[in-house]
């Protein structure tokens, strides 16, 4: 998405081959999650044998099951740690985003210093570095829902304990099975909370299982024994029963169905059958201001 001329290196982009943009080449690209819309390319850089994603270790473990990346093209950065790279140095910081979600910090020996968010929510992981993120030269900002006020969301742990009650009330689980829609990545927090909340392992398309066993830990929580009772699928299945088989349809039709996005506002008059909770892993409008205003940059670029 972004190509750095301080840096020299492209964040969640991989522009080779024929999706080369600029002249230049890159031994680095900064990858700060495993999100579809940020690794478009990604396979492409198994054809460059010097080049390196710099990512977290759950990243790393993600691209691995997903495209087949092995961990030797990526060099692992932890939140809160600097990689000196000679003619700059790169902070990474924790984006409160998905699990292993990265805010990368370019600064130079001539004190310019660069921001790219990647996607993020604003949080305590990002307040807490906000002096090393202060009058950047350029931020690259994260602008989801950043147009429209009436995208101001609760806070995820209010959501959390929301959507747990429904679960929990008369004549829902463990009477009727419950459905989650969420992508491959993300909604970890959500999700472990349910799972040790009830004890339970949640049934999980194929590749999140595998995702979630390679960052291991305490991220073990996804099976696939479809007899779990909690489930979770992506919202084009859970919220429109699209590209599934007649029993699992027939299984989701009599199930409660639950779509955690941001963009609840704009569908939850739309599926009277399914339940939608504004919860996000994205800024709200106001946290989107207030961050722009904590950063004081010199120039936005907004994507």
């Amino acid at each position: 998405m972004v190509f750095s001329k301080l840096s020299n290196s492209y964040f969640d982009e991989f522009p080779l081959r024929k999706r080369k943009k600029h002249s230049t080449s890159s031994d680095y690209y900064f990858l700060s999650h495993a999100h579809s819309d940020h690794t478009t390319g990604i396979k492409s850089i198994l054809s460059s044998p010097d080049s390196t994603i710099v990512c977290s270790k759950e990243t790393a473990a993600a691209i691995k099951v997903l495209h087949r990346i092995p961990k030797e093209k990526c060099l692992v950065i932890n939140k809160n740690q600097s990689l000196d790279f000679d003619d700059f140095v790169i902070h990474a910081i924790d984006a409160n985003h998905c699990l292993g979600s990265l805010m990368f910090v370019t600064e130079t020996p001539e004190n310019r210093k660069e921001v790219y968010t990647g996607d993020f929510r604003l949080g305590q992981p990002i307040l807490d570095e906000i002096e090393l993120i202060r009058d950047a030269d350029h931020l690259w900002l994260d602008y989801t829902y950043g147009k429209n006020p009436k995208y101001t969301f609760p806070s995820r742990k209010d959501l959390i304990s929301e959507i747990l009650s429904l679960m929990l009330a008369d004549g829902n689980y463990p009477q009727k099975e419950i459905w989650i829609a969420a992508y491959q990545i993300g909604k970890e927090k959500l999700l472990k909370t349910i799972s040790d909340a009830l004890k339970v392992k949640i049934f999980a398309p194929d590749k999140k299982v595998k995702i979630y066993k390679e960052i291991g830990g305490d991220w073990d929580i996804f099976t696939d024994d479809p007899e779990s009772g909690i489930c979770v699928e992506s919202r084009r299945r859970v919220e429109n029963l699209s590209g599934l088989d007649q029993q699992t349809e027939a299984r989701l039709i009599n199930s409660l169905r639950i779509s955690p996005t941001g963009w609840a506002i704009e569908l939850i008059s739309k599926r009277l059958d399914v339940h939608y909770f504004p919860y996000s892993d994205h800024c709200s409008y106001d946290e989107v201001h207030e961050f722009i205003g904590l950063v004081n940059a010199q120039e936005i670029t907004k994507i």
